[in-house]
Parts: C-alpha cells; structure tokens; sequence
C-alpha cells in the first residue's frame, strides 16, 4: 500500500469517496482493488458510463438508509417486533430503493435495466409502513378502526373527566379546599391538588403529596369510574399499537429476501454513481486494451485536473521495440508529474475506472505495476535510502512481460554518479530484457548516451522555455533532457564567479554539450511546434468524426420517427376503411331488416339469442358475476356494479353511476360492449384540471402542482364526484418531498365528501395513489 500512497493512488479514493453518500459506499470504494482481466475491466467502463447516463438526467439518487441497515435487517431476519424507530428507519430504505427505481427508469442501458428490474417492488411495504406511521415515525391514529374508536373514546374520557374536575375548581364551596385552581395528573390519574388538612372535605383517593407537605393530590369519586375506564382505554390502545406493529413487522420479515438484495444493488449503486461523478469531474474515459502497446494520449494528473489550474496533457507512446521510457530534464520540470500521470492511468485503468486521458488512448492490463518514487529508507530493516531504493529496483528486475509495468524515479541518483550510472544502466537493460514496460527518470548523464537503436529504451525529456529558464511540463519523445544545474544557478542568481568556475571544472566533453545546448533547444522547439500542430488537427479530426457520428445518429433517429408516423398513419387510414365498411354493412344489413318487418304479416315475439359461454342459469349467472363484478345494463345503455346475488325471482341490484337498481339477471349482458361509451378512456378538461373517467373512477392527476393549487383542484374534484354520486376519487400525486402527498390525505381526512380513503395498491399506482371512497356530505 505504502507503493500507492507515494503514487496519489489514495488520493483518487479519498475524491471517489466524497461521493458516495453512505458508509458503506464509502468503504468499498476505499477498498477498490485491480481486477482479474480486461474483460471485468471493460464491464466496470461500461457500468459507469451507463451510471452517468442516469447522473445526465439530472438525479442522483441517494442511499443514506444503508448507515442504518444493519440496526433492523438483523431483527427483521429475527422476526422481532420492531420499533417504531426501527420501522422508520425501514421506510427510509423503501423510499431510497423507490427513488433509485424511479431514476433508473427512463434510462435504456444495460446497467440502468438489470438495476430497475432487480430491485424490489417498494411501494407496496411503504403503503403498509404509512398506515401504521407518520413520516415522522408517531403511530396513526386512524392505523386501524380499533384504535381511531379507542382514541376518540379516550379523548372523550379525558375530556369529561377535565370538565368534572374543572367544574369543582370553580365551585365556590371548594375555594377554602383547593390549594391551586388546576387540574393535574398522578400516575396516569386526573386529579386535584387539595390543601394538607382538608382531604376530608373531598371524597376520593390520595394520589401523594407534594414536598413540602402542604398540597395532597386527590382523585374525586366522581371521576374514579371515567379515570378506570380511561386508564383501561389506555391500556387498550397500547395493546393495539403491539399488536399493529407486530403485524407490520412480520409482514416486513416476509419481504427480507428482496429487502436484502435491494441492499446489494443500492450499495452497487452508490459506488457506481460515485465513480461516475468523479469521471465527469476529471473529464475520464474508457480506454482499450492493447498486449504489447502503450498509447496514452494527452494524459493528465487527475489530481491536477481537478485542481481548476490549466493542466498541461502529454502524449506517451511506447511500443514492443521501445517499451522503456527513460525521463530527463530540469529539476521540478514535471518529471515526476509524468511519472505518476502515467502510474495512475495504469492503476486506474486496471481497477476498471476511466483514466484522464484521451479515450483513443491504448494500454497493456497491467498485471504488476512496481513503484519506486520517493524515500524508501527504513530504520527498522536498517536500510539507508539507496540501499532501499536497490531493494526495489532488485524486485523490479524480476517481473517479466509486457503485463509489468515499472516506474522508477530518479534511478540509482542518491550515490556515486559514476557507479550509479553504471548500476543503473544494467537494472535498464535487465528490464530490456525482461520485455517489460517501464518508465525511469534521472538526472545522470551517462545515462543519457549510449543506447543502441535497437534497444528498447527511448529517450524522453520535460521542455523549458530557454528564455525564462522555466519549465513548460511538456514532454518531448526521443530528446534526452538537461538537468540545467548552471543554468539554474544562473537564474536564481548564484554569483557568476562561481557559475564560472563551474563551468571550468566541467568535463571538457559536459562543456561542449552544454555549449551546444542552443541547437538543441531550437531542435526541440521545432519539435515542440510540430507536437502542438499534430495535437490542434487531432482535436479538430475528433470534433468533427464526433459531429458526424451525431449527425448521423440524429438522421437515424428522423428516419425511425418518419417510418412510425407513415406506419401509424397507414394504419389509421385502414381502421377509417374497415370502419366505414362495416358501417356500410351495418346500414344494409338494418334497412333489410326493416323491410323485412314491414311486410311481415303480424307480430312475431322473438325467443331470446343465446350468446355462446353465457350463463344458463341464474346460479350460473351468480359464480360468474359475484358482488363487485361489471356488467353492462341495457336499459340504462351503460355499464354497472353487480351489488347482489340474485333472489329466488332471478332479481338483483345493480349500481350504474349515480343510479341504483333492481334488474332481473337475464336483462344483464357482458361488459364492455360497443354500445357502453363509459367503457372506453374519455378525457375532460374543465376547472383547470384534467380528469378521465375509466371504469367509473374520476381521476385528478396533481403531480407537478404547488401543494395550493393541486388542494383547490381536489375540492373541485369532490364536488363533482359529490354532485355525480360517483363511488371513489382516484388521486394521483406522486411521491416527490411528500409534502404534496400528505397534504392531500390531510385533506382527505377532513373533508366531508370522503367516508375513506387509502394509498394505492402495487397494481394500482403504490403509494404515489390514493383512493378516496366518496360519501354523501
């Protein structure tokens, strides 16, 4: 680990990590580690950029819930009767698995969809979680029709016994027994404080006495009967809330299974969304793999990148025939920038996370990255600084092939510069031979000269502006760099008597290169000319391979659109030609028959047309259309309700819209006929608000609406299912904050028109629903 720290590596986590957005996200993105092969590599590319595509739609769903999972998951599994915190808790994870559901959901990737479609239906344990629970976690006092009677009768009893109690603190008889003009209570009693003394003078029980002995508390026989019943409502209600919780709680316990897979893919979720976040911040992107090449074009630190300060990117291309890098030039000229650039794309790469580079970018999947940068020295081993830094080299020395990559600061640079050389030089061409990818860096001189054109290593330098002396962190292949240690000295102002001398004790063949150094510099700037061009007409190719590539998808697009709307207008103009013939038929086929009519002799009383599968008895007609069942009423030309079972007469009652009647089950026929307008979506619009009327249920769509507006919309809308006599109010509003949503029940539960209403079942909305049963005011 030490290796990566000196590489940032623990950096990046940290800045992955502050995107997660709970703890466990947090963790395992800290314990991000490299993957077995390319292959999970490309799978982890193509995650991410599918989670970005959900971040491009402008949510990024949160999983805080998971902090507080493992304090009810365990119980649950238990089949413990949680508490209402616990289950609050449990809400909390529904609502997150419900929003990241509904996040995924217009998202058409790979990813996006194997999330949707595994994570559990959460509407329906919400809906049971919020007829027992406040959002806040306080028990409902409508959770169930035991305990709404039990809590009006407690308030009754509390009431009544107040007013007793009240009225003998008013009684003028009492003023010389009251010691304070209140009520209070002891131990779950109503009673009155009484002067020590005087208890005499107030029939009842002691409940104590104050402190100072001068007040007893006593509960007036008047109220013990109303006190006994309260403290036993009391008790009920207690008995009723367990008993509530406990069937909510085992309900949940049933739902484990999925609330433990939701879990998993909410925890993959929220690393996934971290790692995307952290792409879009570096401006990352997926990269191939290659076996034996390495193209990293315009990598950037990431570190740097996201530092808001205009980062300089470089192009390094190394290859079978030059696969080591050796890295030269001034002091803080970006060597060791490079160094790490190229180390954490690598690192990144394997890990399966996009690097800062350009995505026309090709590497190795780097098995073994071995890292030497910094002070390796340790007192425990007794290693000094070189002899730590030989360790590393030794080991280095040992990996083979081009899945090994080596990155060496400052190679053999804290000993003799003659033997270093020389030491350094032969770990080079160790790893030559090796057939690995390595990058090194140094500042010695022998180094520099001397390799074969058929050697694997090639030369690279960190440019410097010659005029100012400062560093321009570009990288120049094939040019080994000047450490620029005289020139420096000149620059920052060093004596030129000294500068001087030192230029006398150099070597006289150190002297002429140095001396020569103004060709050189002009051969790197031409070269540094040439860099900028090729990068400026690759950025402009890009853009514009990226524009027609849009171009084109955009073209496809139209085409699938246009090919649709011929389609659909194709088949309209069918359906118009069948529809017009079978009106044709039908005008025929009537005016046949009523000529058929008109010459018939007398009246003929037709037997009744069976139809093929229809009841034959009314028994039959009872197990085919029970209570509840929807028939379609001919006299009345529209659907309605079956309300009974038929009578020994073959009688029973029907419900259509406002009208109820008695029909005779042989006058029914199948619902859903042509004639029956009501059977098909009708659309109105009037009041300000959209409704449709489906299967007799008026429905009020509020989502979108300020919690004001969508209120006054639903008093319209009872009032008119009020003046229509229609059954139930079906409401649409969604989840969003909540506030919309319990602002409506707030008023559903005040509002004369309603007898009832409950959230909607998993088939019918979940709890973005509620059905409201109307009443009459």
């Amino acid at each position: 680990m030490q290796d990566l720290v000196v590489l940032d590596w623990i950096e990046i986590l940290e800045k992955i990590k502050s995107h997660a957005t709970s703890d466990v996200g947090r963790e395992a993105v800290l314990e991000l580690k490299p993957l077995a092969s390319a292959e999970e590599a490309y799978v982890s590319f193509k995650e991410i950029a599918d989670a970005t595509e959900v971040l491009n739609q402008g949510h990024r769903p949160y999983m805080q819930s998971l902090d507080l999972y493992s304090t009810w998951i365990a119980r649950l599994k238990k089949k413990a009767v949680l508490k209402t915190l616990e289950i609050k808790d449990v809400r909390s994870f529904c609502i997150e698995a419900l929003a990241l559901k509904e996040a995924l959901e217009p998202v058409d990737n790979a990813w996006a969809k194997r999330l949707h479609d595994s994570l559990m239906d959460a509407e329906e344990p919400l809906s049971a979680i919020d007829q027992i629970l406040t959002p806040g976690g306080e028990i409902r006092s409508d959770a169930s029709e035991t305990l709404y009677n039990l809590f009006k009768e407690k308030e009754r009893l509390a009431r009544e016994v107040q007013n007793t109690l009240d009225r003998l603190v008013r009684d003028h008889q009492m003023e010389s027994v009251i010691q304070d003009k209140f009520v209070t209570t002891r131990e779950g009693r109503w009673v009155l404080p009484v002067r020590a003394g005087m208890q005499s003078k107030l029939p009842g029980v002691i409940h104590g006495s104050s402190q100072s002995k001068q007040t007893v508390f006593i509960e007036p026989e008047k109220v013990i009967p109303t006190n006994n019943r309260l403290r036993q409502v009391e008790a009920e209600i207690e008995d009723e809330i367990e008993r509530l919780l406990t069937e909510l709680s085992h309900y949940l316990s049933s739902q484990v299974i999925d609330i433990e897979s939701s879990r998993v893919l909410m925890e993959e979720g929220d690393i996934r969304f971290s790692q995307a976040q952290f792409t879009n911040q570096i401006n990352g992107h997926a990269i191939e793999f290659a076996k034996d090449t390495m193209e990293l074009i315009e990598v950037r630190h990431p570190l740097l990148q996201l530092s808001g300060r205009k980062v300089i990117s470089n192009t390094v291309l190394l290859n079978g025939q030059k696969s080591i890098l050796l890295l030269s030039g001034p002091n803080a000229g970006g060597k060791t920038v490079l160094l790490k650039s190229i180390g954490l794309a690598a690192q990144m790469a394997r890990c399966g996370l996009p690097i800062c580079a350009s995505e026309t970018s090709r590497i190795p999947f780097f098995k073994d990255v071995l890292i030497g940068i910094g002070d390796s020295q340790s007192v425990d081993e007794e290693l000094s600084t070189f002899a730590a830094h030989l360790k590393i080299l030794g080991k280095a020395a040992s990996v083979k092939g081009h899945d090994s990559l080596i990155l060496i600061d400052e190679i053999c640079g804290s000993t003799d510069p003659e033997e270093g050389s020389a030491l350094a030089r032969a770990f080079i061409e160790e790893f030559s031979a090796n057939d690995v990818f390595a990058v090194v860096t140094s500042h010695l001189g022998p180094l520099k000269a001397g390799w074969d054109e058929d050697s694997r290593v090639l030369n690279g330098s960190m440019e410097y502006d010659p005029k100012t002396g400062r560093p321009t962190y570009g990288f120049l292949a094939g040019i080994p760099g000047d450490s620029l240690a005289i020139q420096t000295a000149k620059r920052v102002g060093v004596a030129q008597s000294i500068v001087q001398r030192a230029m006398d004790v150099l070597a006289p063949a150190t002297r002429a290169r140095l001396e020569g150094l103004e060709q050189i510099e002009q051969l790197k700037s031409d070269i540094s000319i040439l860099q900028e061009h090729l990068r400026k007409e690759t950025k402009k190719a890009v853009e514009t391979k990226n524009k027609y590539e849009g171009l084109l998808a955009q073209f496809n697009k139209d085409k699938d659109e246009w090919l649709q709307r011929t389609v659909k207008k194709a088949e309209r103009k069918v359906e118009e030609a069948i529809a017009q013939a079978k009106v044709a038929e039908t005008f025929k086929r009537h005016a046949a028959l009523q000529e058929i009519k008109y010459q018939l002799p007398e009246i003929v009383k037709a037997k009744p047309v069976i139809q093929a599968g229809a009841p034959q008895t009314a028994e039959e007609f009872a197990k085919k259309f029970p209570p509840g069942a929807k028939v379609f009423v001919p006299t009345l030309n529209q659907d309605g309700i079956v309300q009974s079972a038929p009578n020994n007469k073959g009688d029973l009652m029907i419900l259509s819209g406002s009208v109820r009647l008695q029909v005779n089950w042989q006058d029914l026929r199948l619902a859903g006929k042509p004639q029956n307008p009501t059977s098909q979506l009708v659309r109105k619009s009037s009041g300000g608000f959209s409704a449709s009327m489906a299967d007799e249920d008026r429905t009020l769509d509020l989502r979108g609406k300020t919690v004001e507006e969508a209120l006054q919309e639903l008093e319209i809308a009872l009032d008119k299912a009020a003046t229509t006599r229609e059954d139930r109010l079906k409401i649409i509003h969604g989840h969003g904050t909540e506030a919309l949503k319990k602002a409506v029940r707030t008023y559903l539960s005040r509002s004369v028109y309603v007898k009832k209403w409950k959230a909607g079942s998993p088939e019918h909305g979940g709890d973005g629903v509620t059905w409201a049963e109307i009443g009459e005011a």
